[in-house]
């Protein structure tokens, strides 16, 4: 968030920052793996951890303008997720926590230093239900609740946290091609509460528009080594026009982007994972050259 004592000099670039909150590693709503909507037999317990670094070296403006003088941000954010697979009424459902936590580094805008935060972010929870689940389909519906919880600090100019409650709906699921070919396809929209100390001391109420986002993945596990598995995805995200105290403070989200994924089942029930990530459009926000993510998973 910016601070009073910053808003003018923000403010006189054309863009004001006042929400940047980075969770599994990016702004973007729920981002997927390759393959997240395939589920794990009822009875399964699933302990997960991500690590992700992240650069940015310029500011695309809502009117599609870039601003890269003395501008910038890093980040690195972890998250423990915790998933347990259930039968409910003949449904395969998945409650889970997501515990993000990490630090924002490096910031400026257009010669103005922006300070850094670190901490946790915002607890999600979640609960798939899976209407579809066969050999070769599957399909689910997956609610995701963010819990204001997180570290805010309103005279900040980051935040981990973003003191206001979210709810995102998803729909997808996936469909196994042959030859070892699976595709994955999602799509979801996010409602945003409003966050009414957007400034400092009960100042700013901080509004956004719904958000969307479609998410395609095409991944690959060789017949004869099914411990290995390659994808390639793509990412379109959209809306999010904000506002502070009606007046729009130059942030939105609009992002086209492009994943690479290598995973490896290094034991029976371990796998390791690895993700690159690119923005290949940015329009409201800063711009990601490099998203990197590890992700271990142990299943029981």
């Amino acid at each position: 968030m910016i601070s009073r004592k910053r808003r003018h000099n923000v403010f006189s670039t054309g863009i004001s920052v006042c929400t940047l909150c980075f969770f599994a590693g990016s702004t973007h709503a729920v981002d997927l793996n390759s393959q997240d909507l395939i589920p794990a037999p009822a009875g399964t317990n699933a302990v997960l951890g991500y690590m992700t670094y992240a650069s940015r070296d310029s500011f695309a403006t809502i009117n599609d303008k870039e601003i890269k003088d003395n501008t910038g941000l890093k980040s690195v954010v972890g998250i423990f997720r915790y998933v347990y697979y259930m039968d409910i009424g003949g449904f395969t459902v998945a409650p889970q926590v997501l515990l993000p936590y990490g630090r924002l580094y490096d910031g400026s805008l257009n010669n103005t230093r922006l300070e850094s935060a670190s901490g946790a972010a915002d607890p999600i929870f979640a609960a798939p239900v899976w209407l579809v689940n066969n050999s070769k389909t599957n399909f689910a519906i997956v609610p995701y609740l963010y819990v204001p919880a997180g570290a805010y600090d309103a005279g900040r100019t980051l935040n981990l946290g973003e003191n206001r409650w979210k709810f995102d709906l998803q729909l997808g699921g996936t469909q196994q091609l042959g030859g070892g070919f699976t595709a994955q396809v999602s799509a979801d929209v996010m409602w945003y509460g409003d966050n009414k100390d957007a400034i400092n001391n009960g100042v700013g109420r901080l509004e956004q528009d719904n958000t969307y986002q479609v998410q395609g993945w095409l991944s690959y596990t060789p017949p004869e080594d099914k411990t290995w598995t390659l994808a390639a995805g793509y990412s379109k995200y959209w809306g999010g026009k904000q506002t502070v105290d009606g007046v729009e403070n130059g942030q939105m989200t609009k992002v086209d982007q492009l994943r690479l994924e290598l995973s490896k089942f290094v034991a029976p029930t371990v796998q390791l994972q690895g993700q690159l990530q690119r923005d290949l459009q940015m329009e409201g926000g800063f711009k990601e050259d490099l998203r990197a993510t590890l992700r271990i998973m142990k299943v029981f």
